[in-house]
């Protein structure tokens, strides 16, 4: 599959040489802020196990609640990472210890290592955030870079 460019992206077209190439820099930062807000959520630890909450005595005890950030790379390396002696060594225990590793593994990756597919999405998150980031700085450096010789023109 080859890469298809949008005919109407401003600075796409090779044809049009009036065309002026423009990089909303605000929206590209704000697009920026919500992808870092996204990406802090991969990324940032919940801070509590989701099998650990208070009630005051006598109040009826919920059922576990996600705090907000579960699901985030960090908890799931610290809550997942299940082995046998977890589990137990009956035959079911030791079985679901296999599946459960298996699963993490990939996952998360080896522990100690970086290769599982959530790991990636982490990374490849990140990386996104800087190429936005990086889309809006090279934006305002051409812009310099272009009002400075135009002055040293005139």
């Amino acid at each position: 599959m080859a890469i298809q460019l949008d005919p109407n992206w401003p600075g796409a077209s090779d044809d049009d040489e009036g065309e002026d190439p423009f990089t909303n820099r605000p929206e590209v930062r704000r697009v920026a802020g919500e992808l870092h807000e996204l990406l802090k959520k991969l990324t940032t630890s919940s801070g509590i196990p989701v099998t650990e909450y208070a009630v005051a005595p006598g109040d009826p005890v919920p059922g576990p609640q996600l705090p907000p950030g579960a699901g985030s790379l960090p908890d799931l390396q610290a809550y997942c990472a299940l082995n046998q002696e977890q589990m137990g060594q009956w035959p079911a225990a030791m079985q679901y210890a296999t599946a459960a590793f298996s699963a993490y593994s990939m996952l998360i990756g080896e522990p100690g290592t970086t290769g599982g597919l959530y790991t990636g999405l982490n990374k490849q998150a990140e990386e996104s955030f800087d190429a936005v980031l990086e889309i809006a700085r090279t934006s305002e450096t051409a812009e310099q870079a272009t009002e400075e010789a135009t002055s040293r023109q005139a």
